[in-house]
């Protein structure tokens, strides 16, 4: 499976034992594996989806670290294409999949409109994975159950709403 490992070990090491980030990357990593098998990816596309899980928040450390402590999502865009050519060039990762990594890693808190399929399961599983960690009120809820369309990510966002809500 490429250097799936190598490049989850390098993005935690990268994260240098930060309690937040690092549970972070493998939950939403763990979801997003979980969601894209479950949908029937390609080895490829689950590959990308599974790439852009690890590194989509791989922007923040260096955002807090330069600019600031001011990690928002316009920074993070911004920053977020050469760390993860970084990464993946680390990794030994195709070439052929560095924009689309970078695309999913820089989109993964847009919301609104159409999304491909890889996005939605990102998103998913980021959205997750954030109500767990931060329990959000039910207005919040309410607007996040409004983006989950995939069969697996809805029943499992219910779950989530049924034991904490």
């Amino acid at each position: 499976m490429l250097n799936e490992s190598n490049l989850l070990k390098e993005a935690l090491c990268y994260e240098n034992g930060h309690r937040r980030r690092t549970q972070h990357i493998l939950k939403v990593y763990a979801l997003a594996k979980l969601l894209g098998e479950q949908a029937g990816l390609s080895e490829d596309d689950r590959g990308i989806l599974q790439a852009a899980a690890i590194l989509h928040d791989i922007a923040i450390r260096y955002c807090k670290e330069h600019y600031n402590g001011d990690a928002c999502q316009a920074n993070q865009r911004q920053e977020a294409p050469h760390l993860v050519r970084h990464f993946l060039c680390e990794a030994d990762y195709p070439r052929e999949w560095e924009q689309s990594v970078i695309e999913l890693v820089q989109e993964h808190h847009i919301y609104e409109g159409p999304r491909s399929p890889l996005l939605q399961l990102l998103i998913e599983a980021d959205l997750l994975v954030n109500c767990y960690e931060s329990n959000p009120e039910e207005d919040a809820l309410r607007k996040i159950e409004a983006v989950f369309q995939t069969n697996l990510g809805k029943m499992l966002f219910e779950l989530y709403r049924q034991a904490n809500g």
